[in-house]
């Protein structure tokens, strides 16, 4: 897990500088648990991304890998939009979205249980309120495995 996460932040410092030269935000990260995985990139922009724009990203971050070489091994590069039903990657993507709904997947079951549904109300730091089927909630993001906006 922590050659995971450093290799994750090592791959946002290299990417996110030429993302944002190319007008694309960096809006996520995903990367294999084991070699001959696949780094997803997901890249956003206030105007959405759109299939050329990813492709063009994908050569350019492709180059940079290529140069780089921070990933042992074989790996597949995936690079999209966040799309609809987009991932969060920290608490302040999740504050763009106050009164949408999301679920979440937690790392140990809270009330018995792993999966959540609801709706954002606020964001205390690191702390997610929603309203759930259950009545207020609240997840440190620490506590979060995953976590994406529903389409409504």
């Amino acid at each position: 897990m922590f050659q995971q996460e450093a290799l994750r932040r090592q791959l946002e410092e290299l990417f996110r500088p030429l993302l944002e030269s190319m007008g694309l935000r960096l809006w996520g990260l995903q990367v294999p648990a084991a070699r001959g995985g696949t780094v997803r990139v997901y890249i956003d922009s206030p105007d959405g991304v759109s299939i050329d724009q990813c492709a063009q990203a994908s050569r350019h971050l492709s180059h940079i890998l290529d140069a780089e070489d921070p990933i042992p091994g074989s790996y597949t590069l995936e690079v999209s939009s966040p799309g609809m039903e987009r991932p969060f990657f920290s608490p302040d993507q999740v504050r763009e979205y106050l009164g949408n709904s999301v679920q979440l997947k937690t790392r140990v079951a809270v009330q018995g249980r792993k999966k959540w549904r609801g709706i954002i109300i606020d964001i205390e730091g690191d702390r997610i309120h929603m309203e759930t089927d259950l009545g207020p909630q609240a997840f440190d993001w620490q506590e979060i495995r995953t976590i994406h906006l529903l389409a409504e």
